[in-house]
């Protein structure tokens, strides 16, 4: 039956695909490179405004799959960025805080879907190593992000991290280690270190899939982590779960029925994925 629920909805997408004219451009501001995609199709399509910052040795052109999937038949901006685009270590926190605040005020002249919109809904996104350093940045960016969204965020240290009450977040992970993006320090910590009160944590079985860290990505990243075979489902099943974060965000309820999809285990709120596992 979950199954189903995604295949229909997916194939909804794709019908409202046809009509759906997707804008994106690559631009740079002092602080780092951003690739931003909308649908034009969409009525207040800049409604909310997802910052996506790639992992290690990545650029704003290898999340394109994710990105449009996020944005099709959306009222989302998404903004890949890279803080640091002329080295492949994307750690620095601080780099972070420099680009997310030059860019934030930015918004209405840099994104044409922005134009006119002077407070849309930010959430603050980070693939791999980006993770770690949106987390550490999160105290001192000049505007706090309504929400996280953390794909296999790394690394992640329960004892010296944590992410303010106020901030609800969404992680994706894995059931075992990949590409040496150690489980005990990537999505799992990244949840248990946020608020009980609005927290969803997706861990996808990597153990009987061929699913791997750099998944989210169009090709795998670069020399470091290739994609493997399975786990084609992974992109659009994320958009759905940031989609339907948003509506949790706006509306003050995360009950779990709403995050709800097949193939992932899915911990919201209380659920402890220490003491939870189908696998």
């Amino acid at each position: 039956m979950l199954a189903r629920i995604l295949l229909l909805t997916l194939l909804c997408k794709s019908a409202f695909a046809s009509n759906s004219t997707i804008v994106s451009k690559v631009g740079a501001i002092r602080n780092g490179a951003y690739k931003y995609l909308y649908d034009e199709s969409v009525l207040n399509s800049c409604d909310t405004v997802l910052f996506l910052a790639v992992g290690s040795a990545m650029g704003v052109k290898d999340y394109d799959t994710i990105s449009t999937a996020i944005a099709v038949d959306s009222p989302v901006v998404t903004i890949v960025i890279d803080h640091n685009p002329r080295f492949p270590v994307k750690l620095f926190s601080g780099q972070f805080v420099n680009f997310y605040n030059e860019m934030v005020p930015a918004l209405q002249r840099l994104v044409p879907a922005c134009k006119g919109k002077t407070d849309p809904m930010i959430l603050v996104g980070a693939h791999s190593a980006s993770g770690s350093a949106a987390i550490k940045a999160l105290p001192n960016l000049d505007r706090q992000p309504d929400g996280f969204v953390g794909l296999d965020p790394f690394p992640i240290d329960v004892r010296k991290m944590k992410i303010d009450e106020s901030i609800p977040t969404l992680e994706w992970g894995f059931a075992k280690t990949t590409c040496r993006t150690k489980i005990e320090q990537a999505a799992k910590p990244a949840y248990q270190i946020s608020s009980k009160k609005h927290r969803i944590f997706y861990r996808v079985d990597n153990i009987s899939q061929g699913v791997a860290h750099c998944v989210f990505t169009d090709k795998g990243c670069s020399f470091i982590c290739g994609k493997k075979a399975d786990g084609g489902w992974v992109p659009p099943a994320v958009a759905i779960s940031i989609h339907n974060f948003i509506i949790a965000i706006k509306s003050g309820s995360f009950e779990k029925e709403r995050f709800v999809l097949p193939h992932v285990e899915l911990f919201v709120n209380q659920d402890d994925p220490d003491a939870m596992s189908e696998l």
